[in-house]
């Protein structure tokens, strides 16, 4: 049996095997359970038109109109916690997250199934619900892989979360995943499907550590590691590098922090990659940041900003990989929340690709129902 077809096994395997395993035991503890059993159905919507002032960029649309509806059921029953998300837009239409999990005790859970990889803080707390976040835009370092992303950000495998109470309110909480990760092909990164049997995924390590001064609360700062191997599929800049596989290493800091009316959210990251090619091997490494800052007017308005960069970008032969990966970014938006559950965000940015820049204004509005 030849590599691929080795690998093509494994993934399949793994595939039906956490499908298998989810279903059997939901399907089980659905019909024990009790009347106490908690569930919830959220759905998510967001639409609004964006408009590029396009300068030297190909490929770019000048005007675009974006769309996104996602569906979010979880179920709580004793120890067993389950987890469902959907989500379709103008970009794509997949099944986001599968989990099933089990409350071993107070303070670690353990998960199997499809993710989003821990080591992301941002989607960790977000995830694909756009009316959650204040802005419209994620930062490089956050973005989904069928967004712009440059990162793994969906891991199918195992997770477990702990936590360790400290002194007083404050804890620190860990997450650890390890499970098989994305691939690279024409289209930038693509994850692990659990409804698709042809991916040639390889595995990935993810580990977030974070201090928070009240464990009821959201203030924390922390650190974010993880290891990746991503195959390299038909990527016609990767078959001129002659490029085989990028074994990807990131080590991060990030804080999440409100005092009154402010609110500050930024993360530094670096990444190192080991280009294995055909015929030489290369290392190369690069660092990404992002500072925003949002001041809550009143109950109903939100000012918020932006400011990201990208170090040693141009040098990258990784990011060459991704001609529409936004490197730099100066953005500055309004957010107005009104009725239930709904609101209207206006952004402006100025974009840098690597190959040039443009302005981009960007009218969303998000919900969630019910």
């Amino acid at each position: 049996m030849s590599v691929i077809g080795e690998v093509d096994f494994m993934a399949v395997c793994i595939r039906y095997g956490i499908l298998s395993v989810i279903l059997l035991i939901f399907s089980i503890k659905a019909v024990q359970a009790e009347s106490d059993a908690q569930q919830d159905l959220l759905f998510f919507l967001n639409a609004g038109p964006v408009y590029h002032q396009i300068t030297s960029e190909d490929g770019i649309e000048e005007n675009d109109f974006t769309f996104g509806a996602g569906i979010l059921y979880s179920y709580l029953e004793t120890d067993l916690r389950f987890l469902a998300e959907y989500f379709i837009s103008t970009e794509e239409s997949e099944l986001e997250r599968l989990q099933m999990g089990w409350q071993v005790d107070d303070d670690v859970i353990g998960w199997l199934g499809r993710f989003h990889s821990p080591s992301l803080y941002w989607n960790s707390v977000y995830h694909h619900g756009r009316y959650l976040q204040t802005s419209i835009s994620r930062p490089l370092a956050e973005k989904f892989e069928d967004e712009g992303g440059v990162f793994p950000t969906h891991v199918s495998g195992f997770m477990f979360e702990g936590g360790y109470k400290l002194q007083g309110m404050s804890a620190i909480q860990s997450t650890l995943s390890f499970g098989l990760t994305s691939v690279i092909d024409d289209h930038g990164l693509v994850p692990f499907d659990l409804l698709d049997a042809n991916n040639k995924s390889k595995n990935a390590v993810d580990v977030r550590i974070a201090y928070l001064t009240d464990q009821l609360g959201e203030n924390q700062f922390g650190l974010t590691m993880s290891w990746a191997s991503l195959v390299v599929g038909d990527n016609d800049v990767a078959v001129q590098q002659g490029l085989q596989r990028v074994d990807q290493s990131k080590v991060g800091a990030y804080v999440d922090w409100s005092m009154q009316e402010w609110r500050i959210l930024s993360n530094l990251t670096y990444i190192n990659n080991q280009m294995i090619n055909q015929l030489q091997n290369k290392t190369d490494s690069f660092s990404t940041a992002y500072f925003q800052a949002e001041y809550k007017v009143d109950h109903d308005w939100i000012f918020f900003g932006r400011v990201e960069d990208t170090y040693s970008a141009d040098n990258s032969d990784y990011l060459q990989l991704f001609p529409s990966a936004i490197v730099e970014r100066e953005m500055l938006g309004l957010r107005f929340d009104f009725y239930k559950n709904h609101a209207l965000t206006v952004e402006f940015s100025n974009i840098k690709l690597q190959s040039g820049d443009f302005g981009q204004a960007w009218l969303q509005w998000s919900a969630v129902f019910p």
